[in-house]
């Protein structure tokens, strides 16, 4: 897939960047397993209580982040990253750089995603 010196640079980069993402998303998961205390009054139980559910929600997506970083640097490691899972062709450069876990180029992702939207509706 990336065969080009700058390609394998941006590939390093890419593979330093989710390595960073990967720790900071694990640290950020423990902090929002913690349950929250503020004290006995109702109210501040009523905040706990608010903040451990918006960390519960914030937990499921770290979990889905870290799943599809993880899978970004073994696609890294084999060889296959930039790949699109859907069409097998090149996954843009600007799309890896907005989201160094893409696992889809645009189109594929555009046709998955208004697809999903269409049967919400």
């Amino acid at each position: 897939m990336f065969k080009k010196i700058s390609d394998k640079l941006f590939i390093a980069k890419r593979k330093k960047f989710l390595q960073k993402e990967l720790k900071r998303l694990e640290e950020q998961y423990k902090v929002t397993r913690k349950f929250p205390e503020y004290g006995t009054s109702e109210d501040e139980n009523v905040q706990e209580l608010e903040t451990f559910q918006e960390n519960l929600s914030l937990q499921k997506n770290i979990k889905n982040l870290t799943r599809d970083t993880k899978k970004a640097l073994l696609k890294i490691e084999k060889g296959t990253y930039g790949t699109c899972e859907e069409c097998k062709e090149p996954i843009e450069q600007g799309r890896l750089k907005a989201y160094p876990a893409a696992d889809l180029c645009v189109t594929c992702a555009s046709k998955k995603y208004s697809a999903s939207s269409r049967k919400k509706q």
